[in-house]
């Protein structure tokens, strides 16, 4: 009733018809059920009456608690260090009331066990009637909050710093709750492991926690359950072990006693899987079942990314800043999240992890996922949806199965996280944000994450920075390819140990620089296996760089001609690229590329950057290749280049030597260009060229050993 802000509520009817339940267990010296009971009186406290302020002396300590109430359901807005500053103010104002438990607690710390078990029962029933309002309340409700959010971090401060830490029956409620949570497969096994962690904690530091016989006696009853437990046991006969000596001979003794005695009646609460089907309340009001789909969304997607590979990626505020001034991507995405903006534009070159990290930001907010209030994370790949600028949400829940009550019912009730992939190749150029009419009245209420190549955006973007945020991601650095390399090895089963890849990278001139881009990094882990016979890894020697290349590229333009298969293709792209793929797709790949690097170095002096204005260079050779027509288009657009503006290059100038390369000697033909090779002598380009180490092919083959 708090949480839902009920408000109107007659006092004396509410109070009239639990008393006489709740009145009769203050007689009962089952800890447990005392506990639960004045947490239902507390809970009473804190709704809304319909009572003018005169009538009661605490309605402003009321008010104020409320207040905190009303927070918990947003808890990722609230500035928690504000919420402990009034956390502290309500426990001075009811010390001002009502007798302090914070302060009474200190004293019994110098009790013996058996005093202090008697003054938690009496504690609890202080708790025990109405117009005593007390602080852990609101304490406890936070907790549950912070822990439902997997803000566990915050959960500790929370448990260390609270105001009324000391009071025995804040101390029941955490100890509680840290069971549960280590009992709830729900959470990384770390993270219940550290939960136990805490149980011992609270349980050894009697000068922090107090000496309450009770609580010691409950902390052993839940380590006890826990010893059963998958990913936690463990941790839990650990933590039983080291507490077997804790304390004086009084402390061991319960210890033993608590030991040895049967388990508790009140296990701990497992958390159960939801239901299956809709509630009665919802079929009675035929409200459409929106939860089951989304729940059958989420295990579907977390089970795509089960065995994922994801590096955190680096990013930073513009292309012009810094290398030194970089941060944290999913930091910064959650951040935007939070705030009042409304579109994150996620810029960078082909390649860079754009899409990898879309879906591990699909997977991140999946996983946090609150049911009814959440945010909908929807993952969007708008090259498979017709016309995205209109309609975009209600197309791809369409996609998702969704149902059009379903689909209406969302937009009416619920608010989205789009996660929109692959702008640059939806042939969109145009502003999703507006055009879907997003956040207006009667509109979907959705926050937008987007990501592209920064030459590939409308104008229009540019002309709404109030609410866009953006990042560049950078490339990766030497951590980040190891991180890859450690995690590629044990989830694709490779002939190959990490240690091979690493000296692959040394021994392979120019390696190191390519793989800063995860997409080439991500395709030399599937070639350089292919550069030794089966059987036998890669120790050191003279390693054919082309041969590497000729892989490298080849496998690009597979993936690209796989991917250009799945997308929703205009009429004459569609044709264009059918064309392709019956005139053998990667040879066309190869020969643009080809030809590209010659005229580059021919027309250039090998400058590597193409400035293409469509008016000023129609008819030049710089038509040839980037003029709009489809099938041009669809060839620059599997080709390793990228683009910045009006300007064009490759991925990495390797790819371009490369490129030159083949040109001059292809060995398919086994023969040089002569012309072409003179021409690029007296250029000065015959370096760049024989760094391939253009030889034979049987001298260039990789060294190995048995």
């Amino acid at each position: 009733m708090a949480d839902y802000r009920i408000k109107g509520v007659n006092r004396e009817r509410l109070h009239q018809s639990l008393s006489a339940y709740l009145d009769g267990l203050k007689r009962t010296s089952d800890a447990f059920m005392v506990y639960q009971a004045a947490y239902a009186y507390q809970a009473l406290e804190y709704i809304s009456y319909n009572e003018q302020l005169w009538q009661t002396p605490l309605q402003r300590i009321g008010n104020q608690t409320q207040n905190e109430a009303r927070t918990m359901k947003g808890a990722d807005s609230v500035n928690f260090d504000e919420f402990l500053v009034r956390l502290n103010d309500i426990q001075q104002e009811l010390d001002g009331v009502i007798p302090s438990h914070s302060t009474s607690s200190t004293n019994r710390g110098v009790k013996s066990m058996n005093e202090c078990g008697q003054d938690f029962l009496d504690c609890l029933n202080e708790s025990l009637c109405f117009e005593s309002k007390q602080a852990w309340y609101p304490a406890l409700r936070m907790a549950d909050v912070l822990f439902r959010e997997g803000r566990f971090a915050d959960f500790r401060r929370l448990v260390c710093e609270a105001p009324c830490r000391r009071d025995p029956t804040f101390q029941w409620g955490v100890c509680q709750r840290l069971g549960d949570l280590a009992v709830n497969s729900k959470w990384d096994a770390k993270i219940r492991q550290s939960a136990v962690a805490l149980l011992g904690e609270i349980y050894r530091n009697d000068t922090v926690w107090g000496r309450q016989a009770i609580i010691k006696q409950w902390i052993i009853d839940i380590l006890k359950q826990l010893t059963s437990t998958l990913d936690v046991k463990q941790t839990a006969r650990a933590v039983l072990r080291r507490l077997r000596t804790d304390g004086d001979s009084t402390k061991q003794a319960m210890y033993q006693a608590c030991l040895k005695a049967e388990p508790s009646s009140y296990p701990l609460r497992v958390a159960l899987p939801p239901p299956a089907t809709q509630s009665l309340l919802d079929r009675v009001q035929d409200t459409p079942d929106v939860e089951t789909r989304l729940r059958r969304l989420r295990k579907q997607c977390l089970k795509e990314r089960r065995d994922a590979i994801y590096v955190p990626l680096q990013a930073k505020a513009n292309s012009q800043a810094s290398i030194y001034d970089g941060f944290l991507l999913m930091d910064k995405v959650k951040e935007f999240l939070s705030s009042d903006r409304d579109v994150f534009l996620l810029l960078g070159d082909s390649g860079v992890g754009k899409s990898t990290f879309n879906r591990a930001l699909k997977s991140e907010l999946w996983n946090t996922y609150k049911k009814i209030d959440g945010e909908i994370p929807l993952y969007i790949d708008l090259t498979t949806i017709d016309k995205p600028k209109y309609d975009l949400i209600p197309k791809q829940l369409q996609r998702e199965g969704f149902t059009e009550t379903q689909i209406t019912e969302m937009k009416s009730h619920r608010k989205f996280v789009l996660i929109c992939d692959e702008y640059e190749d939806s042939q969109q150029m145009r502003n999703l944000y507006t055009t879907n009419r997003l956040n207006q009245r009667g509109e979907w209420n959705a926050k937008m994450v987007i990501s592209c190549r920064s030459e590939y955006l409308g104008s229009d973007y540019q002309l709404h920075q109030k609410i866009f945020q953006h990042a560049v991601i950078m490339p990766f650095s030497v951590d980040q390819v190891q991180n890859y390399i450690n995690q590629y090895v044990p989830t694709h089963q490779t002939l190959w140990e990490s240690d091979n890849y690493i000296m692959a990278l040394d021994r392979i001139p120019g390696l190191k620089s390519i793989v800063k881009n995860p997409l080439l990094l991500s395709l030399s882990m599937e070639v350089l296996p292919q550069m030794t016979r089966p059987g036998r890894h890669i120790l050191m020697s003279r390693h054919s760089k082309v041969r590497f290349y000729d892989h490298l590229v080849e496998h690009w333009f597979e993936s690209d001609q796989v991917q250009l298969e799945k997308q929703e293709l205009t009429h004459q792209a569609r044709a264009a690229f059918e064309k392709l793929t019956a005139d053998e797709f990667t040879l066309k790949g190869v020969n643009y590329m080809k030809e590209l690097a010659v005229a580059i170095y021919k027309n250039q002096h090998g400058t590597p950057v193409v400035e293409f204005s469509r008016s000023r260079d129609e008819g030049t050779w710089k038509d040839d290749f980037f003029r709009q027509d489809d099938h041009k288009q669809l060839l620059r657009n599997v080709c390793p280049l990228k683009r910045n503006g009006n300007q064009y290059q490759f991925v990495h100038p390797s790819l371009l030597e490369y490129s030159l390369a083949l040109a001059v000697f292809d060995p398919s033909r086994m023969r040089k260009i002569t012309a072409q090779n003179s021409m690029l002598v007296r250029r000065g380009s015959a370096g760049s060229c024989m760094s391939f180490e253009i030889q034979d092919t049987a001298e260039g083959e990789v060294t190995s050993v048995v």
